[in-house]
């Protein structure tokens, strides 16, 4: 079979049977793989996955984009499905993690310590480099943050020995495919930044073309002056698709669509590419 991706958890859900939650997991089918990019906060990723005819006990590999809840929460009942299966993330996925809006603090790092992980099967491949996966798919590996308009979330804040600060966020990764059509790049949440993210797969791979840009890009967290110049960057890359979801939120995801035409795809819950 050619290459198939399947969103298991986003934000929207459609038909009605299906779970739509704050999070994001995506799996990618090639020939005997079975790739599992990110597991949902746990509440739809099992439930949507029966709807969707996709049997969790045949993930072959599992990789974590970074460390906040809503894309490892999944992972305990991902592990009861799977039994012993490599995951592959950043080593700061780890760090004790935390939100702050309106002067309200809340954890929203990984709901598990690399103990519970492995003693439910998760054998755990922890790297700043690009890693391998399968042939053809890598992972980024930390994402350098090059230009000056992509800046980070002030809301988003790391715990370290002095108290808090702003979370740079380095283990966000993303995964490059690799297909006859071009490059098929699968996001998080482009903590990163979505053109310092492409800027750096260019690098990685040599090339500025792609047949799709799939996940979530963190656009609805940021005001329309950043969303502006996004587009507009977005222009020095040659993409046939953008297929959005999660945290690009309801405006962003208009305004991409607007400026893209057919190229552009709303990826919800239960939605197939098919490559």
């Amino acid at each position: 079979m050619g290459l198939r991706i399947t969103i298991i958890c986003e934000n929207t859900a459609i038909p009605a049977e299906l779970i739509g939650e704050h999070g994001f997991s995506a799996l990618i089918e090639r020939d005997n793989e079975r790739i599992l990019f990110d597991t949902g906060q746990g509440v739809g990723l099992v439930h949507n996955a029966k709807l969707l005819g996709v049997d969790l006990s045949g993930v072959t590999e599992v990789i974590l984009s970074h460390g906040h809840y809503d894309h490892t929460g999944g992972l305990k009942s991902l592990l009861a499905e799977t039994g012993e299966v490599r995951i592959t993330a950043h080593p700061h996925i780890f760090q004790p993690k935390y939100a702050q809006h309106g002067g309200r603090l809340r954890y929203i790092g990984i709901p598990f310590s690399p103990e519970a992980i492995e003693g439910w099967g998760g054998i755990l491949r922890l790297t700043e480099d690009p890693a391998e996966v399968a042939p053809g798919i890598t992972t980024t590996g930390t994402v350098p943050r090059r230009n000056s308009f992509e800046q980070g979330d002030k809301n988003l804040l790391v715990k370290i020995e002095n108290g808090l600060q702003e979370d740079p966020l380095l283990d966000d990764l993303s995964l490059i495919i690799d297909t006859p059509h071009g490059h098929v790049v699968l996001l998080g949440c482009a903590h990163a930044g979505l053109i310092n993210t492409l800027s750096h797969v260019k690098d990685l791979t040599e090339k500025d073309s792609f047949h799709w840009v799939v996940g979530g890009t963190h656009l609805g967290f940021h005001g329309p002056e950043l969303l502006e110049e996004v587009i507009q960057k977005l222009q020095a890359f040659s993409i046939d698709y953008i297929g959005v979801s999660h945290c690009t939120g309801l405006y962003a995801g208009a305004r991409l669509a607007q400026e893209r035409g057919e190229g552009f795809r709303f990826c919800n819950v239960g939605t197939v590419i098919e490559v």
